[in-house]
């Protein structure tokens, strides 16, 4: 999996555990949060859809 550094030292990865098409920012961070230890998620477009992305700590 790709990681992409941002300011502040966070790092972006595409969700290991969301599946399918992400239309609520607010489950995919729940997700990332109660699932992958992530600081927060977001939906984001990717490719031709849109997907679950979580940022943690670098």
């Amino acid at each position: 999996m790709e990681m992409k550094m941002a300011e502040g030292k966070i790092c972006e990865k595409r969700s290991q555990t969301w599946s399918g098409w992400c239309g609520n920012s607010s489950h995919c961070d729940r997700q990332c949060k109660n699932w992958e230890n992530a600081r927060h998620g977001s939906c984001h477009a990717d490719g031709l859809g849109w997907a679950c992305f979580c940022y943690f700590n670098c």
